[in-house]
């Protein structure tokens, strides 16, 4: 669901060793749970998220859970699939795919051709793409397992979904502290603003560095926000 370049910053992602100590970090925790609520507080339901790592590829399955029926007029529930792999250093999306809750037959897929250069849908026509253009997903922010997230400033990132990709910008990470059940959390905030759409951003806070994960995500549209808030919270 939720919820990450090109040119000079590109380094920020795929130039830096890839962060071995974060990935392990997460995989400890590699089931993550978030409340969702929308507008005025309203609850939704819950994301589910596993993280997993199979040699050389980390696999992330979101499953998005609907109880407020309201809420099924806006969003659909789907189980969706996103695999990356691991090569000299870098994590490159590759691949991924979406069912519905309730089947088991996939409805939509996308394949990234980065030697070509187009991500490949089976349905509609492919998208062009630079060939150093970096990717990530919307279910799960991938952005805390490269080392050097205070070089985000100014990057742009694509990000892909198993229906289509837009384009994100991502503005200075800034240092914060918010409250989640009781407890006081340091996070950097991270937000990045789509393209050409006023109003649409995804802001992130994640924790130290030593462990980043994702505490809470806000996505904003036309003024209402989709908010998710991480239960298994860390001691």
């Amino acid at each position: 669901m939720v919820l990450l370049i090109s040119g000079l910053m590109k380094s920020a992602f795929s130039g830096d060793v890839y962060n071995t100590s974060t990935l392990e970090a997460i995989l400890e925790q590699e089931n993550f749970a978030y409340s969702i609520t929308y507008g005025n507080d309203t609850p939704i339901g819950e994301l589910e998220v596993k993280v997993s790592r199979q040699g050389n590829t980390i696999l992330t399955l979101s499953n998005l859970i609907i109880r407020n029926a309201l809420a099924r007029l806006f969003l659909d529930e789907y189980i969706t699939e996103n695999r990356f792999s691991i090569e000299n250093g870098q994590l490159l999306l590759m691949e991924g795919e979406a069912r519905r809750s309730d089947r088991s037959e996939i409805i939509s897929s996308y394949v990234i051709d980065r030697e070509n250069g187009i991500i490949q849908y089976p349905n509609q026509a492919s998208i062009s793409f630079p060939v150093d253009m970096e990717f990530d997903t919307l279910d799960f922010p991938f952005i805390l397992l490269n080392s050097s997230i205070e070089l985000l400033t100014g990057t742009n990132v694509l990000i892909v979904s198993h229906e289509k990709a837009s384009l994100y910008q991502y503005e200075t990470p800034q240092e914060e502290i918010i409250r989640l059940r009781e407890k006081q959390y340091e996070t950097l905030k991270v937000i990045r603003k789509k393209v050409g759409e006023e109003g649409r951003q995804v802001s992130v806070w994640l924790t130290s560095h030593t462990k980043p994960i994702p505490l809470k995500i806000v996505s904003s549209k036309k003024g209402t926000d989709l908010v998710f808030e991480l239960l298994n919270l860390p001691r």
